[in-house]
């Protein structure tokens, strides 16, 4: 048994994580802040992809998200000074790996440009193998924060938003 949810929504978690995993889609898991989301998402995903797991922290730029994931993928390296590379060198890193996914935690916590930057990472990958899953974590505020008019394509693509109780 999962201690952080009841045996069934973990198991229905996991079966739309599969899904989503399976199709390389966009999904977004939701709980009420009583529920440890982080947690039950990494037990479900980590099994079946290679995922890189960042948090959205305050303020939540697109620099921050940059050196975050540069930093789980290529965690000896040197990060490259110039803004374009750190994009490339993640592009690289993720093309490199078998099953690539990406989780981020608190994604209610990322600006607008950070999240459609996940956005067009994802969009780039659809047209390549291997194609590379989002999922996006937090609690109930990140319906809102998708939202937002600047981010329609974002939630437009969503292909499972998953509740957790």
């Amino acid at each position: 048994m999962n201690e952080t949810a009841p045996d069934e929504a973990f198991a229905a978690l996991c079966e739309n994580l599969g899904h989503v995993l399976q199709a390389c889609a966009l999904m977004c898991v939701i709980a009420p802040d009583a529920v440890h989301v982080e947690a039950v998402v990494q037990a479900a995903v980590q099994h079946a992809h290679d995922p890189v797991v960042v948090s959205g922290t305050a303020p939540g730029t697109l620099p921050g998200l940059l050196a975050s994931l540069y930093d789980r993928l290529a965690p000896a390296a040197t990060r490259p000074r110039r803004a374009a590379h750190p994009q490339d060198a993640i592009e690289e890193e993720l093309v490199r790996r078998p099953r690539p996914a990406i989780v981020v935690h608190d994604a209610h916590l990322l600006r607008n440009d950070a999240l459609y930057y996940l956005y067009r990472l994802w969009d780039a990958f659809q047209e390549h193998q291997p194609r590379l899953p989002v999922i996006l974590t937090g609690p109930e505020k990140l319906q809102a924060v998708l939202g937002r008019p600047q981010l329609a394509s974002v939630k437009s693509c969503v292909y499972l938003w998953h509740r957790l109780n």
